[in-house]
């Protein structure tokens, strides 16, 4: 979802305010009461409107463009603890030990992409070969870097560990990349990608009021 266009799944619509008729046809159909993500906008987008995306257990993916006021409500990024049971079986002792060592940096992990999609709805997003795409969002430097190397220890197994690091100004960056230090990072804003330097990415977790 975040790595091709859709936003992190910490931000989730689940309903939408349509006139009656219009929306009993989109919960029969293709939306069925499942949950939407928050999309990056566009240059031309006006105030007030959202790109909103839906996943579907057929990899297909359908895109809405509304008004803010039509989000009736929002939830929070699905805690890893929360989907480890609607992972395959084989998965389950991993991803337990996996909350366990980051609960013990005192980071709680996240997850969307495949997993979140199935907890949410109950459908079969999950497939043998499917990453587990995770969300962090470590306080301080300290958090980080055991963050960074848990993750380079446990994310070449089965399933391969993907996903991303919340930086404290609201912006993300691939765990991936930022555990390999390149001099400059790929950055997801909220409306925006960009180029940033390595020094200034880490330094967002040295600030005092980052704890």
């Amino acid at each position: 979802m975040a790595g091709s266009g859709w936003e992190r799944a910490g931000r989730i619509a689940c309903a939408l305010r349509w006139p009656q008729r219009r929306r009993r046809r989109w919960r029969t159909g293709a939306g069925a009461g499942r949950p939407l993500v928050i999309a990056r906008g566009r240059p031309e987008d006006g105030a007030g409107e959202l790109r909103l995306g839906l996943a579907t257990p057929d990899k297909r993916r359908i895109g809405l463009h509304v008004a803010a006021e039509a989000v009736a409500d929002r939830l929070d990024p699905l805690p890893l603890a929360e989907a480890v049971e609607s992972a395959p079986q084989a998965w389950r002792a991993m991803l337990a030990e996996l909350v366990r060592r980051a609960q013990a940096l005192g980071v709680r992990p996240a997850v969307y992409g495949s997993l979140a999609w199935q907890q949410r709805t109950g459908l079969a997003y999950v497939r043998p070969d499917s990453d587990i795409d995770l969300l962090f969002a470590p306080r301080d430097r300290r958090q980080l870097d055991g963050l960074l190397d848990l993750l380079a220890a446990m994310g070449e197994g089965s399933p391969r560990l993907d996903g991303e690091i919340l930086l404290p100004d609201g912006a993300a960056v691939a765990w991936r990349e930022l555990a390999g230090r390149p001099d400059r990072l790929l950055v997801k804003g909220p409306a925006e990608v960009s180029l940033r330097d390595l020094p200034s990415v880490l330094a967002l977790f040295d600030r005092e009021d980052a704890a």
